[in-house]
């Protein structure tokens, strides 16, 4: 297999454990998926540096990292502490999945329209007002909807990591 297509193929096995780090500095789903897009065509482009044998995530956690930091400045976002970045490189690039999947479980769990608002906030970065005008409820419904669905995910993920913890 081609060498720059193996380095594609680690970042796309490593995708949620990358943008987990890339969203814990950004704190924004929309930027979070530009720096993935960012990092993706800086790494297919070094590819050739990477040696396979070698620590895959730490090499692309790295460029990950710069490529937030650079989303940050360039929005005038204040930009985490070096002690910070190191504690969030430990704990999101070590064990992502299950933030994934967890909050994928819980989110199944709710209807289809409160999914769809969440989806407005979170993915497609729209305000409240915007997301009324959408769907054709006041602003006052879809921010109570969506502080109750919050308090829903809250609740199933921590009965999930609590089951975690237990077994």
């Amino acid at each position: 297999m081609d060498h720059r297509l193996r380095v594609q193929e680690l970042f796309l096995q490593h995708h949620e454990g990358l943008k987990a780090y890339a969203l814990a500095i950004v704190r924004d789903f929309t930027t979070a998926q530009d720096v993935m897009q960012d990092a993706f065509v800086i790494i297919s482009n070094k590819a050739d540096e990477f040696k396979l044998d070698s620590n895959f995530m730490a090499w692309a956690s790295t460029i990950v990292r710069y490529r937030a930091l650079d989303a940050m400045r360039r929005l005038n976002r204040p930009v985490l502490s070096e002690e910070t970045l190191a504690i969030l490189a430990a704990c999101e690039v070590a064990k992502p999945d299950w933030r994934s999947e967890w909050l994928a479980k819980c989110l199944s769990q709710l209807t289809p329209n409160v999914q769809r608002l969440l989806r407005l906030r979170y993915e497609d970065s729209l305000k409240p007002s915007e997301i009324a005008k959408s769907v054709g409820w006041s602003v006052n419904a879809v921010s109570v909807a969506m502080s109750r669905a919050r308090k829903e995910l809250r609740k199933c993920i921590e009965q999930l990591q609590l089951h975690e913890e237990c077994s």
